[in-house]
């Protein structure tokens, strides 16, 4: 962490000392100096702190398997209406941003985790089940919100030759938030050597944590007090009627490179559900918090292998486009014919398995690299949209767009895990989705530099191409 942080720093340096090319910088007046806590790297901080109290330490609850349920179905089915809350929060994002701004978009959008932590402390202790679909609604709505909110700060702050170790950074948050959760887990469960659900007092911890969420996203700087070292700003985002922006958002559906893109971002987020309630059928608690410890540590290494090798420059970014895609959907290839094989065997003898057992290391194992895996398709989900992009405004469309499309592949899995339906289904389903994503995924990937720049290399080349200064004004 912190060596990231220091080669973070040297980037934003070493970008300042080189001409912006980023759509819509203006420079900053000659007597505005830099201040740190406007620069990138202290917005990406915060954000990064937003992700830990919230998607982090929720990721963490999920980690363990169901929410740390005793069985996936009930949770599952809160999780059902979660995301299909959230395929429509999603949506809107961008027009939420537009009237009341990234800083109390990011705020509003933590809210809904502390409640839905609460429903599963009351859930676990007095068996309450109307707030699991209280709590789950409220943080659909928000959290749909909270993820238009910080890929659009992420994508567009960050100068684009150190975006890939930005987003790393910015993951490392969200997974340190599951690193503390799985300590917490761990300290209150490892005495649990059978199968059933976490205890009770696990959750109290979670739900104090996240109440900081809403106050740490207040620190957040507004886009036009944003500076990157050598002075230039951010684009600042127009003011567009609702009906307006919405519009252009749908229209993103319209585009070939989404409509190849749609079974990648389903692809991405599908396997959640199916996971969590592998854990929880076939491990012991103990086993359940080890795992989310031992996962969020994993993640976390894997996302910053993935970000340096996105931002390395010997490579051109077509190559680095092209082979990262493939490596990564190789390594997926081979994490679902693994957990293919895994879960038939368990379908038929259902084991109740704990770290003591010898049989415990092969399904256990898996399920690590199933976190990993997810973890690598996500991040370069949001490396992969950046390019997309065609003017500055696109890129908060673009990650509206591709979350919602993740959030609705979520809800149908998640439906699919609160039934009895077998595992292997779900399964079966997921390793589907890899052999769609991965042909018309790369048709996309192959273009990434020559055909898909990136809202701010099109404006250099309309400036190279007509030497118009004032390019960043023209419809692309």
């Amino acid at each position: 962490m912190t060596e990231a942080i220091k080669r973070l720093s040297i980037a934003e340096e070493d970008h300042g000392s080189a001409p912006s090319d980023v759509q819509g910088e203006g420079e900053a007046p000659q007597d505005e100096r830099y201040k740190w806590y406007r620069g990138v790297f202290a917005q990406a901080t915060i954000v990064g702190c937003c992700a830990f109290a919230a998607p982090g330490l929720w990721n963490a609850m999920q980690s363990v398997g169901a929410g740390g349920a005793q069985t996936p179905y009930l949770v599952m089915a809160g999780n059902a209406v979660l995301f299909s809350l959230m395929t429509f929060a999603c949506l809107s994002g961008s027009v939420v941003i537009n009237h009341i701004g990234l800083r109390h978009t990011l705020a509003l959008g933590t809210t809904g985790y502390v409640l839905y932590s609460a429903a599963l402390y009351q859930n676990n202790r007095y068996g309450t089940e109307w707030f699991i679909y209280l709590g789950s609604a409220a943080c659909g709505v928000t959290a749909g919100l909270f993820w238009a909110a910080e890929g659009a700060i992420m994508l567009s702050y960050p100068p684009p030759e150190s975006r890939g170790r930005y987003l790393a950074y910015w993951l490392t948050y969200r997974n340190s938030g599951a690193i503390l959760g799985g300590i917490i887990n761990l300290a209150f469960n490892y005495s649990g050597r059978r199968l059933g659900k976490l205890n009770w007092k696990t959750y109290i911890v979670f739900v104090v944590l996240q109440c900081l969420g809403p106050a740490v996203a207040m620190l957040l700087s507004t886009p036009e007090q944003v500076r990157r070292r050598n002075g230039t700003r951010v684009k600042l985002l127009p003011r567009i009627p609702a009906k307006i922006e919405l519009r252009e958002t749908l229209k993103l559906f319209q585009r070939k490179e989404m409509l190849l893109l749609i079974p990648y971002f389903l692809y991405v987020t599908w396997s959640l559900p199916y996971i969590g309630s592998y854990m929880s059928l076939y491990f012991s608690v103990r086993s359940r918090a080890l795992a989310s410890l031992v996962t969020a540590l994993a993640q976390v290494l894997a996302t910053a292998i993935m970000g340096t090798f996105l931002d390395y420059k010997r490579l051109s970014i077509n190559t680095r486009a092209r082979y990262g895609f493939l490596g990564m959907m190789v390594l997926s290839g081979g994490v679902w014919t693994w957990a293919l094989v895994i879960q038939h065997k368990y379908g038929k003898h259902k084991p109740a398995l704990d770290w003591k057992d010898s049989a415990f290391g092969e399904g256990w194992a898996l399920y690590v690299f199933q976190q990993v895996e997810f973890a690598l398709t996500y991040n370069y989900g949001y490396w992969l949209i950046s390019f997309l992009a065609r003017d500055a405004v696109d890129v908060v469309r673009y990650s509206s767009v591709a979350r919602a499309v993740e959030a609705a592949g979520q809800c149908v899995a998640s439906g699919i895990s609160s039934t009895q339906a077998r595992p292997i289904i779900s399964a079966g389903i997921i390793f589907a989705w890899w052999g769609i994503a991965l042909p018309l995924g790369y048709l996309v990937t192959r273009q990434v530099g020559i055909v898909h720049v990136g809202a701010e290399r099109v404006v250099t080349q309309v400036r190279e191409a007509t030497g118009d200064e004032d390019a960043e004004s023209q419809k692309v």
